[in-house]
C-alpha cells in the first residue's frame, strides 16, 4: 500500500506526506515548521511518527523547516549527494544521508530522476512497494524521453505544472527571472505539463496531482483545464478513465491510496 497526502505545494513551500504500512516520509520540508505540525496532526501523526525526510533540492520552498524540525526531531534526512554537506550545516541533531541511485525505507524502494533545473542537484523520486508506483516530480524545466519512461511504470504522479506562459509573461516578474523560469533548467508551465501527461494517456496512470503552481502566474482552474482538456481531446474523461487534482499551497484535502 501507498498513500499519498500533499501537505503544501507552491513557490511558499512544498511537503508531502508519503506512508506505506510501515513507513512515514516527508518528501521536501519547505513550508513553516508550525504548520507542517498542524498538517501532521490532521493525519493523526506528530513529527516522531516520522522515519525520514527526503529532500529534492536545496532551494528554500523545499528546505526552510529543517532547522526547526531537527532543532526537536531527530529524523534522518535523505539529500541528493551533491547537497548534503550543505545541508548537513543547516540542521541541528539528525544526520544528512546522501543519495546516489536508488534506495529502500522500510517497505519503499526509492529510485530517483536527475531534473533540470538551477539547483546544485535536484531529484526526482519514484516510491515502489510491491508493483505499485508513484512518482513526484517538480522543479524541472524540461519534458524529456526519459522522465516519461521514469513515469510510465506509474498509477499515481505529482507533476509540476508551475506556471500559465501567458500570465508569467505580462505579469510583474523582471525580464531575467521570467526568462530563468522559461528555460530548460526553470520549471514546467501548464502546456508543458499537458503535453507530458499526453504521453503517458496509454500507460497505466489514473490519478494525477499537479503541483508546485506559481501563486502569481497559475490558477488552480489554468492547471486544471489544460490538463483535463488535453485528456479530452485524446477521448478519455476526467473522474472516470483519469482523475486529475490540484495541490494547494496553504490547504489540501488531497489523499490517493494505490493497493
Amino acid at each position: 500500500m501507498l498513500k499519498i497526502s500533499p501537505l503544501f505545494s507552491g513557490s511558499k513551500g512544498n511537503c508531502t506526506l508519503i506512508q506505506s504500512d510501515n513507513v512515514n516520509i516527508l518528501l521536501d520540508a519547505g513550508f513553516n515548521y508550525r504548520s507542517m505540525l498542524c498538517a501532521l496532526e490532521s493525519h493523526a501523526l506528530t513529527p516522531k511518527d516520522i522515519d525520514a525526510i527526503v529532500i529534492t533540492h536545496e532551494h528554500g520552498d523545499h528546505i526552510n523547516a529543517l532547522p526547526m524540525w531537527t532543532k526537536h526531531t531527530s529524523t534522518p534526512i535523505y539529500a541528493p549527494h551533491l547537497i548534503a554537506d550543505y545541508l548537513q550545516q543547516r540542521v541541528y541533531f539528525s544526520d544528512v544521508h546522501e543519495i546516489v541511485g536508488g534506495f529502500k525505507l522500510g517497505d519503499i524502494y526509492i529510485e530517483i530522476y536527475e531534473c533540470s533545473h538551477d539547483a546544485r542537484c535536484c531529484y526526482g523520486y519514484r516510491f515502489r512497494v510491491g508493483e505499485q508506483y508513484f512518482a513526484s516530480v517538480t522543479d524541472t524545466g524540461c519534458v524529456t524521453d526519459t522522465l516519461v519512461q521514469f513515469l510510465a511504470p506509474c498509477s499515481a504522479i505529482m507533476l509540476e505544472s508551475n506556471h500559465d506562459v501567458d500570465m508569467l509573461l505580462k505579469g510583474e516578474y523582471s525580464y531575467p527571472l521570467k526568462r530563468r523560469i522559461l528555460s530548460d533548467f526553470g520549471h514546467l508551465s501548464n502546456a508543458q505539463a499537458s503535453e507530458l501527461l499526453s504521453k503517458l494517456s496509454s500507460s497505466r496512470l489514473k490519478d494525477v496531482i499537479l503541483a508546485h503552481l506559481s501563486e502569481k502566474n497559475n490558477t488552480r482552474e489554468l492547471a486544471f483545464n489544460s490538463a483535463v482538456s488535453m485528456y479530452t481531446a485524446q477521448g478519455l474523461t476526467e473522474g472516470k478513465d483519469v482523475n486529475v487534482y490540484v495541490a494547494d499551497q496553504y490547504k489540501n484535502g488531497i489523499t490517493i491510496c494505490i493497493d
